[in-house]
């Protein structure tokens, strides 16, 4: 995604917006407060997340190789809703683990006994819900990546 600007700017969009949209769900998911706070703690996290993995993982290059094993054809809706599910899989885990981590293994009020059982917990209660939201979460990121991109980087 990084090889092109046009490929950077549609990363960084994707990541911010992304990142936005999960901190809702997150909130919503995980009963937090809503309040500015939160909102730009989680949208935060998960934005380096997105972008941090997106520079080191070909996600998108496994999941055109995932939906191609079904011999779908390129650009069409049914190769591009299963090509989704590698990057949507692999960003999701790497979110569900990260984030909590972060909020609770630095956090005085969780006792540091319990913060690896309530880490698991945590991400074994949200990953599931988490992936399906994430998953047609992402389509709405990339457009608005994709508008950006093409508004504004010369081809």
């Amino acid at each position: 995604m990084f090889k092109s600007q046009y490929g950077l700017t549609v990363t960084v969009v994707l990541a911010v917006v992304m990142g936005l949209m999960m901190s809702f769900v997150a909130i919503w998911i995980d009963s937090l407060a809503l309040n500015i706070s939160v909102v730009f703690k989680n949208w935060s996290m998960i934005t380096l997340v997105i972008l941090l993995v997106s520079m080191f993982v070909p996600y998108q290059k496994w999941g055109a190789g995932f939906a191609s094993l079904f011999h779908l054809k390129e650009g069409s809706t049914a190769f591009k809703m299963t090509a989704n599910l590698v990057p949507t899989l692999i960003l999701n885990t790497f979110i569900a683990v990260i984030v909590p981590a972060a909020n609770i293994l630095y956090n005085e009020a969780v006792p540091a006994q319990m913060q690896l059982s309530v880490l698991w917990a945590s991400v074994v209660r949200d990953w599931p819900l988490m992936l399906v939201i994430s998953y047609f979460v992402s389509f709405v990121a990339e457009a608005a990546g994709k508008a950006v991109a093409s508004r504004y980087v010369e081809a």
